[in-house]
């Protein structure tokens, strides 16, 4: 499934940090991997042109040197087909029109991890592309003293997949099984299981009856709904274990659920929604993705 792989750059150590897996990916699935870093053209007044063309040709000359020295690293530690590109433009929509260009299969990126307030005001390369992508996204969290160790080993062993039985959530399922087979991961499926009266199991008490019943019902059911799915899964050679848990705050839940069951990767669906619904209601893929571990395949319905 996965045959083109597009890793960006932006120069520093933090951006690399999503390379030693994509590199990864590369030798397994013997694919073509593309790694870009995008130049941002300094935009300022006519009085102060030409000094500001100087300063971005500067600019450039850095980032060419920075490349050259990337891609000798990169064959130092790999064999696969690697392509290292220089492109000019706005970063997002650059990144969106190569993912076109290249039939790219799949984005891997480091983010920087931020929040509500950063993201609503400052934007986020990771963010955007989560959200406009054709193809899905792996996240690789880069930690405050990242370093550009492009031998670090990579490996996925198990991957939690949350599902709430919608097919958008189920859309992750076919690249979170071309991903893990790569490394013939064992699948656990999730499902998290709202209390009576919470905020997002849309009744009260008192619109469904006891509470004891319909707790007792919703897990049966989540469980039936796992079970079905799980066969299914097997019935393709993967090794599938299910799960489900109640909680209040399902993001938590799953978070929580990767970190007991030792999981390498969350793979997660979104309605790919932004902008103000983000910032006042936030989504569980939000904030799962935002504070994982361990790396995020995501894939977005918008």
């Amino acid at each position: 499934m996965f045959r083109t792989l597009l890793s960006p750059v932006d120069g520093s150590p933090a951006s690399e940090h999503a390379l030693p897996m994509a590199l990864a990916i590369a030798a397994r699935a013997k694919a073509t991997l593309h790694v870009a870093l995008v130049h941002v053209p300094d935009a300022f007044g006519d009085t102060a042109a030409a000094h500001w063309a100087d300063f971005d040709a500067e600019g450039k000359s850095h980032e060419e040197t920075y490349l050259a020295s990337l891609r000798r690293r990169l064959r130092e530690v790999s064999e696969s087909s690697i392509e290292v590109h220089h492109l000019e433009g706005i970063v997002e929509e650059t990144l969106i029109g190569e993912v076109a260009q290249r039939n790219v299969d799949l984005v891997v990126i480091s983010a920087h991890g931020w929040g509500y307030v950063s993201r609503a005001v400052m934007g986020s390369v990771s963010d955007y592309l989560m959200r406009h992508l054709p193809v899905p996204l792996l996240v690789v969290h880069a930690p405050p003293d990242a370093s550009q160790n492009l031998a670090r080993p990579v490996a996925v062993r198990r991957v939690l997949v949350p599902l709430d039985g919608s097919p958008l959530a189920e859309s992750i399922l076919p690249p979170a099984r071309a991903l893990g087979q790569l490394w013939q991961a064992e699948y656990r499926l999730l499902r998290v299981v709202a209390p009576p009266g919470s905020f997002w199991s849309w009744q009260s008490d008192a619109e469904a009856g006891k509470p004891h019943d319909r707790q007792s019902a919703a897990h049966d059911a989540a469980t039936t709904y796992l079970d079905a799915l799980a066969e299914r899964l097997r019935h393709e050679s993967l090794t599938v274990e299910t799960s489900v848990q109640v909680a209040h705050n399902p993001a938590k839940a799953i978070l929580d659920e990767a970190q007991a069951a030792a999981c390498d990767l969350i793979a997660i669906a979104t309605h790919g929604r932004g902008g103000l619904n983000r910032l006042l209601w936030g989504s569980v893929a939000d904030k799962v993705i935002r504070g994982a571990a361990t790396p995020v395949l995501v894939r977005s319905s918008s």
